[in-house]
């Protein structure tokens, strides 16, 4: 929480309210509201019930339960519908997902994390893994390499030094030497390569999605299945198809 005078304090607490709904697995009680937001229960029922009469919380009237409610979708969709960065690279996506036949993924760079803003599936797989949303490290992701490929040295350690490096499987690279690595393959490269580091029987391409002085603000992935492909097949394979799509994005955009 800030301590800025501009910040307002009663629109932060709501939030905290929606902020409860990131660690829920389903529905939430009046009380776990109180748990997870620290708001005692008068603070908790009155943001709960006008976060319900504005559509962004829902009450099951048989258990008296909130979850989300309708009104974020609406958010979502504006995000998406003004947002011209995922604009202009849909029907890039769409001609890569028919070159490839693969997962292809749009994310956006929020700090140390990736944002999943547009996704084109052709293959069934986690149902949480595909939404629109999810976020994923900078550090042990393809995109998320190929967004650290574009920070000097300097500011690369600084970046992998405000990090914590945490195992999601046990091929993750969990040293900053070996993450500078890989990003200088990255960089050399143009794209990053991860087999199994993030998610267990997924390969993944990242190349990232940079601005007219070339800062990364995002970075479009191609990702399969790795009981199917080795990473230098999968590379020698897709890559091409993912720095043509870069470069036309590029071509069609040169001032963005």
């Amino acid at each position: 929480m800030t301590t800025n005078a501009l910040y307002v304090g009663s629109v932060g607490k709501a939030f905290r309210v929606l902020d409860c709904f990131k660690v829920a697995a389903g529905d939430l009680s009046l009380t776990e509201i109180m748990e997870h937001s620290g708001l005692d229960k008068s603070a908790a029922q009155r943001y709960a019930y006008t976060l319900c009469a504005e559509g962004y919380l829902e009450q099951n009237p048989q258990t008296r339960r909130y979850r989300l409610g309708t009104g974020m979708l609406n958010l979502t969709f504006h995000f998406l519908r003004t947002h011209a960065l995922v604009e202009a690279l849909n029907p890039i996506m769409l001609d890569l997902s028919q070159a490839t036949g693969e997962k292809i993924s749009l994310s956006l760079r929020d700090g140390n994390e990736l944002v999943h803003v547009m996704r084109h599936q052709t293959q069934t797989e986690h149902y949480h893994a595909s939404l629109v949303g999810r976020r994923v490290p900078l550090y042990c992701t393809a995109g998320g390499r190929a967004v650290l490929s574009r920070l000097s040295e300097a500011e690369l350690s600084s970046q992998l030094a405000g990090m914590e490096l945490s195992a999601y499987t046990p091929k993750t690279l969990t040293t900053a030497k070996a993450v500078k690595a890989e990003v200088k393959k990255a960089r050399d490269q143009g794209y990053a390569l991860v087999v199994d580091e993030f998610i267990l029987g997924e390969v993944s391409l990242g190349a990232a999605v940079t601005d007219a002085q070339g800062q990364a603000y995002g970075a479009l992935h191609v990702a399969g299945a790795s009981n199917a492909w080795s990473g230098e097949a999968y590379a020698a394979k897709f890559a091409p198809f993912l720095l043509q799509a870069i470069a036309q994005f590029q071509r069609r955009n040169p001032t963005d």
